[in-house]
């Protein structure tokens, strides 16, 4: 186990490394460095714990609570890639539970009459030890499970969200990190039971029990730092309107556009200056095309344009655009001057970025497959 864990730091200072070089860091690049960085000291502290020397006092407390640190970092990390604005205020208050859960167990210990010093990754509650000794880690686990829950909240918001604004999802709707986030969760609860099993009924040895806490921070590390590394910045190209909560909640699930100031007339006025803008200049070509650059193309202002492709068309952004790909894309497979090109070729030709998005949208819009609707 110490092998792996010494793997986990190996790869997790490499990564520091290479991000902190990395030219044109965003916000969220710096919350990414913070991450990795607490991280690493969180694998650190169960290497030398467990199998080095015990680490008492501030210097024992500081290691066992980081925890309390890299679950807020990593929900800043999220709030920053999906394009939300994170005040100062913001950060102390998620990073503050961390200073003052360490000054709180160094008061109790002594206020108690003894040294807290971590050996194989826990503090081992001294004799005739005060109540709270046995409950000291429920700050963390409380932690872990509320930003799981926060995580999850967030991406599954960025993923309604991205429909309204983009006409792609490729590289943008962070599943990975879902995926990532779920697995770190299940290995949480399993890595808790199994420290559960060995404290109260003694199963297995203790050190063994959080050297897999280690192993699994070094995992969720390695699997974040992969994707993250790959993540291109979404909202790079938005400008600030775009990325308050307002402006990137799904408009079909508003109410009412009462404050807008168009009236029905406006709408049907500028619903076909849209129309003939996409059936005579094409942006659906452009694979990158989203609401802010369509909106630059049409000098119709982003809310408007919002506002009449929601309610006057009655579509998402999203699908708006690709049902022009959709019929783009017919007609080419339909012409005799574009029978050389493979289905996948006319894909890209049309504006979509993948096979599967090309595929999944045809089959929506024509009740076919492409190679189907190529055959009849």
């Amino acid at each position: 186990m110490e092998t792996i864990l010494n793997a986990g730091l190996g790869i997790g200072v490499f990564m520091f490394l290479v991000l902190l070089f990395k030219r044109g860091k965003k916000r969220s690049d710096y919350y990414f460095l913070s991450w990795i960085l607490v991280t690493i000291g969180q694998i650190g502290f169960y290497e030398v714990t467990i199998f080095q020397f015990p680490l008492s006092g501030i210097i024992g407390v500081l290691g066992f609570a980081l925890p309390l640190l890299s679950t807020p970092l990593l929900f800043l990390y999220l709030l920053a890639l999906t394009g939300h604005s994170i005040s100062w205020k913001s950060v102390f208050v998620h990073l503050a539970i961390y200073p003052i859960y360490v000054i709180t167990l160094m008061v109790l210990a002594e206020k108690n009459g003894f040294v807290l010093s971590a050996s194989n990754g826990y503090f081992m509650p001294p004799k005739n030890a005060p109540l709270w000794m046995f409950y000291y880690a429920v700050p963390l686990a409380i932690s872990g499970t509320t930003y799981f829950f926060l995580n999850l909240l967030l991406l599954r918001k960025h993923q309604k969200s991205i429909v309204s604004l983009f006409s792609y999802d490729e590289k943008i709707n962070l599943k990975w990190a879902v995926y990532v986030i779920y697995a770190s969760f299940v290995l949480f609860v399993v890595v808790s039971f199994l420290i559960f099993g060995a404290t109260q009924f003694q199963l297995f040895p203790i050190k063994n029990a959080f050297a897999l806490v280690g192993i699994c921070s070094g995992l969720v590390l390695i699997a974040f730092g992969f994707y993250g590394f790959r993540q291109t910045t979404i909202f790079s190209n938005m400008e600030p309107l775009f990325l308050n909560d307002d402006a990137k909640a799904s408009p079909l699930e508003k109410s009412s556009y009462a404050k807008s100031g168009l009236t029905e007339a406006a709408i049907q006025q500028l619903a076909q200056k849209l129309t003939l803008h996409m059936e005579k200049e094409k942006p659906f070509l452009n694979e990158d095309l989203n609401l802010h650059l369509l909106s630059q193309q049409t000098q119709i202002p982003p809310s408007h344009l919002s506002q009449i492709i929601n309610q006057h068309f009655k579509k998402h952004f999203y699908d708006f655009v690709n049902s022009y790909r959709v019929a783009e894309a017919k007609e080419k497979i339909c012409s005799q001057a574009h029978a050389h090109l493979s289905l996948l070729g006319i894909a890209f030709e049309c504006g979509f970025k993948s096979k599967s998005s090309f595929n999944r949208y045809f089959k929506k819009y024509t009740g076919s497959a492409p190679s189907e609707f190529r055959k009849k």
